[in-house]
């Protein structure tokens, strides 16, 4: 599954996806798409709720 395909099923699921705090939404996914394909140095996590249930995905780029 490419960048583009991970970010548009999150975003169809409802999920809140945000890269280094910036939230992504139709308008920016192309670009923050151009970003994650150039650099790999980012990190996903999944955001729960207290039910245990994801409701967000962070990317955060990993610094040395």
């Amino acid at each position: 599954m490419t960048n583009h395909d991970e970010l548009s099923y999150y975003l169809s699921r409802g999920l809140a996806v945000r890269v280094d705090g910036v939230t992504i939404n139709s308008r920016n996914l192309e670009h923050v798409d151009l970003i994650l394909k150039e650099d790999d140095s980012y990190m996903k996590e999944f955001i729960e709720n207290r039910e245990g249930e994801i409701f967000a995905v962070d990317y955060q780029k990993i610094r040395e």
